[in-house]
């Protein structure tokens, strides 16, 4: 038991990459079986999955985390200055949150009109979530993929803001917008970072 207490927070961090990789690998098959009927390229969703990470004496809080994410994924999100490739679940609930980055309710819709908002946590381990998202700097691009369509933002704004501005998750009406929201500094939080991107047509 003390063993696991120690190895926990090693366990937690690769437990998630596994989901993260593993919803990846599910959308990607769900795709595949809308595009080929039920023929599934089962070496698609194992080259997806390259690390086989077997986490079986992980405690059962973990796994239930993301029993049902699989449903709720909207797309991925790349920022390749960064390396970053996460999926997106739709809601940035708790539960989503401990896995990966989420959209925020009543906000925009990727490459519409309006304000897509993504939330996401930093943590201290190198490149987890948004953990480099203050390294995004202003002309940098964004990838959106729902799956049927790639959507690219350019990084417009780059704002530190108190966690009650939320003006920054309103759309202007006329832009296609994209917000990405974490917390700053790392630990405890007083503010936001926020990045502002828009759909240059």
């Amino acid at each position: 038991m003390g063993m696991m207490m120690l190895n926990y927070p090693k366990l937690s961090e690769m437990y998630e990459n596994y989901q993260q990789q593993k919803l990846v690998a599910e959308w990607q098959k769900s795709l595949n079986n809308i595009d080929n009927g039920d023929e599934l390229s089962e070496e698609m969703a194992e080259d997806t999955l390259s690390d086989n990470v077997d986490l079986e004496d992980v405690v059962d809080d973990l796994q239930e985390r993301t029993s049902s994410n699989d449903e709720n994924m909207e797309g991925i999100l790349r920022i390749s200055t960064i390396g970053l490739q996460l999926p997106i679940l739709h809601g940035a609930t708790k539960e989503n949150m401990k896995t990966t980055i989420a959209s925020i309710a009543n906000t925009g819709t990727m490459g519409r009109v309006g304000n897509y908002a993504l939330a996401g946590h930093r943590n201290r381990t190198y490149g987890r979530n948004f953990n480099r998202l203050n390294e995004v700097v202003e002309g940098d691009k964004i990838q959106v993929d729902n799956g049927e369509q790639q959507f690219e933002y350019t990084v417009t704004e780059k704002l530190r803001v108190k966690p009650e501005e939320v003006w920054v998750l309103e759309g202007n009406g006329e832009d296609k917008e994209l917000t990405l929201v974490t917390c700053d500094p790392m630990i405890n939080p007083t503010h936001r970072i926020i990045i502002k991107g828009k759909i240059i047509d």
